[in-house]
C-alpha cells in the first residue's frame, strides 16, 4: 500500500563545498505572495549526495522577494518555506524565474513562470501532488472505517484504486522521459519516490535508465547530476553481470 508524503526525491545531491559560485551568469529567483509578509524562504542547491544551504530571505511588506546567484551548470534547486514545504525548481545559468500567488498553501498555490524545463518540472508536481492527495484521502477512509463491517471488502476496493493511482503516476513518468529525454528534468522524474520508493526503477525500465543516459551524457557530458546517473548505470550494469 502507498504511503504519500508532500515531496521525496531519491538522492541527487552533491556536496556543495562553498556558498560562492564560480560562474559568471547570474540565474533570477522573484516572487510576489501578498499574504507572505515577513515569512521567511530559504534556497537550497541539491547536489548528488547532500542538500546545501545557500540562501534565505524574509519576503517584504509588499509581499516580494528576490534570490541571485551565479552558475556554472544547470542544476536543481529547493525553496523551503518555514514549515518545511518544499518547491522544487531546475534552473540554467542566465533563467529567470518568478513565482506568485499565494504563500498560504505553498508550494500547490504557487505560479511559475519562467523557462520551458521549469514549468514543466512545476507542472510534474503539480499534478503528482494532487495524486498524492488521492492516496492520503484513501488512507484516511481506511483508518476511518476500520471498525465498521464492510471493512475488509473496503480494502479491496482501496487497493485497486491504489493500483489505478500507481499506473496513472507510472504512465506520467514515462510520458514525461520520452517527450524531453534531453531535459534534465527527467532526472528529477525518473528518480521521484511516489509512496515508499521509485515508480520507475532499473529492474523493470531500465531502458529509461539508459535513455536517459544516452542523451543527457551527449547534451551535458561535465553535469555532476547527469555523471552520477552515467556512474549509477554502470553500477548497475556491473551488478548485473555480477547476477549471471
Amino acid at each position: 500500500m502507498l504511503k504519500a508524503t508532500a515531496l521525496r526525491i531519491l538522492p541527487l545531491m552533491l556536496l556543495c563545498t562553498s556558498c560562492k559560485f564560480m560562474g559568471d551568469k547570474p540565474a533570477k529567483i522573484t516572487g510576489t505572495f501578498p499574504d507572505g509578509a515577513g515569512s521567511s524562504l530559504v534556497l537550497q542547491e541539491m547536489g548528488t549526495r547532500e542538500i546545501h544551504s545557500v540562501d534565505s530571505v524574509t519576503i517584504g511588506h509588499d509581499g516580494k522577494f528576490t534570490f541571485t546567484m551565479s552558475l556554472k551548470e544547470p542544476g536543481f534547486w529547493l525553496l523551503r518555506n518555514q514549515p518545511g514545504n518544499i518547491l522544487v525548481l531546475l534552473l540554467n545559468p542566465g533563467d529567470e524565474i518568478n513565482l506568485s500567488g499565494k504563500f498560504n498553501g505553498f508550494p500547490g498555490n504557487v505560479i511559475l513562470e519562467g523557462p520551458r524545463e521549469a514549468r514543466l518540472l512545476n507542472e510534474f508536481y503539480r499534478t503528482t501532488r494532487q495524486r498524492e492527495r488521492e492516496v492520503d484521502s484513501l488512507e484516511m477512509l481506511l483508518m476511518e472505517s476500520q471498525d465498521s463491517a464492510g471493512y475488509y471488502a473496503l480494502t479491496q476496493e482501496v487497493d485497486l484504486a491504489f493500483g489505478r493511482i500507481l499506473e496513472q503516476q507510472r504512465t506520467l513518468e514515462m510520458d514525461f522521459i520520452d517527450k524531453n529525454t534531453g531535459s534534465l528534468a527527467s532526472l528529477v522524474v525518473l528518480n521521484y519516490a511516489f509512496g515508499m520508493k521509485p515508480v520507475l526503477n532499473p529492474d523493470d525500465d531500465f531502458a529509461y535508465f539508459l535513455k536517459l543516459d544516452s542523451a543527457l551524457m551527449q547534451a551535458f557530458p561535465e553535469n555532476k547530476h547527469v555523471k552520477y546517473h552515467h556512474q549509477r548505470v554502470i553500477e548497475y550494469k556491473h551488478e548485473v553481470n555480477g547476477r549471471s
